[in-house]
């Protein structure tokens, strides 16, 4: 599993719900998306996006969401969630994923989210901010330059 993961800097791990499969007895697609999401918080933690936004009225708006269904996961098991930038330009980040079972070694998703650097007080898209950008460098161990 390491190897389906290598290139992901934030894993998170999420056990399965008997009571999130649906009929057809495997999870439910909404619940790819709260895997994805308690990923991207993560991500957020570990560049200090929070603290970055209490100081500056600054973040990001989750702008689209993508995800497209690989295998099946089902109860029991662990989705094991690996979440990346792949790419920061002018005003927003692409933020890549992976979801893998645990129990069958295996990628059952991958998902991609737009997030656009947003200015709560004016309402209006901003320029990415510059140190979130040296943190995700430092987190990802490769440079990112804005493009556009």
């Amino acid at each position: 599993m390491e190897d389906l993961l290598k290139e992901f800097p934030i894993v998170v791990e999420q056990p399965l719900n008997w009571g999130d499969m649906d009929m057809h007895g495997h999870i439910n697609n909404v619940w790819f998306f709260r895997y994805i999401e308690n990923a991207r918080i993560a991500y957020y933690e570990a560049i200090g996006k929070y603290e970055h936004e209490q100081a500056s009225g600054t973040s990001f708006v989750l702008a689209s969401t993508s995800c497209t269904f690989k295998s099946a996961l089902v109860y029991p098991d662990v989705a094991v969630v690996g979440a990346r930038i792949d790419e920061i330009l002018t005003d927003r980040a692409v933020m890549g994923y992976r979801v893998v079972s645990r129990e069958h070694n295996r990628i059952a998703a991958e998902a991609q989210a737009t997030l656009v650097s947003f200015d709560y007080a004016k309402g209006e898209k901003v320029i990415f901010p510059e140190i979130l950008t040296q943190r995700i460098h430092a987190l990802e161990g490769k440079s990112y330059r804005s493009k556009e």
